[in-house]
């Protein structure tokens, strides 16, 4: 019990550091991140609450985000352990996925693809997080674009088999049943019988031991969060609202997801969607 305590007590001084660290990211580094992957500022089209969520991964941020988020956070804060979220992914994987909110692309990395050669593509609102995932997933040599999940998602592609919003609802500003319009985004990115399927972590209807309750208020007073009136009802409602079916699943403070489109019966004229100007195509892989 005593080795319990003291292992709880390192963690929460640990993550408490991270948080301090990374709630300031540095300009410096932003900048050159921007000059490098050819983009401006203003693309991002973010209102201040938006970006907050976004900007605190920073390159440092990203190197200890495995360790501090994936390996001790999970087990001992949210209390729903990696290789979950992982086996998640096993199950809804495909060989044409999108992922949005990529984090470091540990997960993608991790999983079980149908083939060796998927087709990938990343979204997210961060430069640094795209970087550092398409770098790591080089071997498969994704497709990366920029842009907001709460804004109309164009990226002149469609039909995805998966896509994943792991750990990005809780980060995006006001509650689910707000957040719940990247559901609506997302659904004509599907093709028939595609799954979404991801995870995020809930405010309201979920058991926070101390480690939670602590993170959570320093996490939504930063704006690293946004999710203390976020539950499962509105989730659920969320999802019920744009897709054919749905499913939820808690494990400790987290609700794991999917939904899915019924397969057309019928096709008939062409098939290809016509979107409005959106997120901008930063390049085909990164090296």
């Amino acid at each position: 019990m005593r080795r319990l305590v003291s292992i709880r007590r390192a963690c929460t001084a640990f993550v408490q550091r991270l948080a301090g660290r990374i709630s300031k990211p540095s300009s410096q580094l932003e900048t050159t991140w921007q000059r490098k992957m050819n983009y401006e500022p203003n693309i991002y089209g973010a209102d201040g609450d938006t970006r907050k969520g976004a900007a605190v991964y920073t390159p440092l941020a990203l190197a200890l985000y495995d360790l501090a988020v994936l390996g001790l956070s999970n087990s001992f804060v949210w209390q729903c352990a990696s290789h979950l979220l992982l086996d998640f992914y096993n199950q809804h994987i495909s060989d044409k996925h999108l992922d949005i909110g990529v984090g470091t692309g540990y997960f993608l990395d991790r999983c079980r693809f149908p083939s060796t050669a998927p087709k990938i593509a990343l979204f997210d609102l961060n430069p640094h997080s795209l970087a550092k995932s398409a770098k790591r997933l080089r071997r498969y040599n994704p497709s990366c674009y920029m842009g907001n999940a709460l804004q109309r998602i164009d990226i002149g592609m469609s039909g995805f088999d998966s896509i994943s919003l792991n750990y990005l609802l809780h980060c995006l500003p006001g509650n689910l049943a707000s957040k719940s319009i990247v559901f609506e985004h997302v659904k004509p990115l599907l093709g028939d019988g595609g799954v979404m399927f991801g995870s995020t972590i809930l405010g309201e209807g979920v058991r926070h031991n101390p480690l939670a309750k602590q993170l959570m208020k320093i996490y939504n007073a930063k704006g690293i969060f946004s999710n203390l009136s976020d539950r499962q009802s509105d989730l659920e409602a969320g999802l019920k609202a744009h897709f054919d079916e749905h499913t939820i699943h808690i494990a400790g403070c987290v609700a794991l997801f999917s939904a899915r489109r019924r397969m057309a019966r019928t096709v008939t004229g062409d098939s290809r969607a016509v979107f409005a100007e959106g997120p901008q195509k930063i390049h085909d892989s990164l090296p």
